[in-house]
């Protein structure tokens, strides 16, 4: 019983020391999400991306309509006037 007891807690342990490195992807969101990323994401992921961009600029979330228009016009920028390496926030977005 009490090595069950170990097992858990250092899996416990490992899990909270590795927590950092989980978010280090979230770190990522929004504006400083590079066109490389984008394009590999989901179309969710897309849309979630572009949605913090545009409350990060407006303060207030995109209707669902300006949410579709964001998420074609980051495709449409980071695969013509973009690069790999260019980042979200650099798209002209009003």
């Amino acid at each position: 019983m009490r090595h069950h007891t170990l097992q858990r807690a250092a899996a416990a342990a490992i899990a909270i020391a590795l927590l950092p490195l989980g978010l280090v992807g979230c770190a990522k969101a929004g504006a400083d999400t590079t066109c490389k990323d984008f394009l590999g994401m989901s179309a969710d992921d897309q849309k979630a991306q572009v949605s913090k961009l545009y409350k990060d600029k407006h303060d207030r979330d995109p209707s669902g309509l300006e949410l579709s228009g964001l998420q074609t016009e980051a495709s449409v920028w980071c695969n013509t006037a973009g690069h790999a390496d260019s980042k979200i926030k650099e798209i002209p977005i009003s």
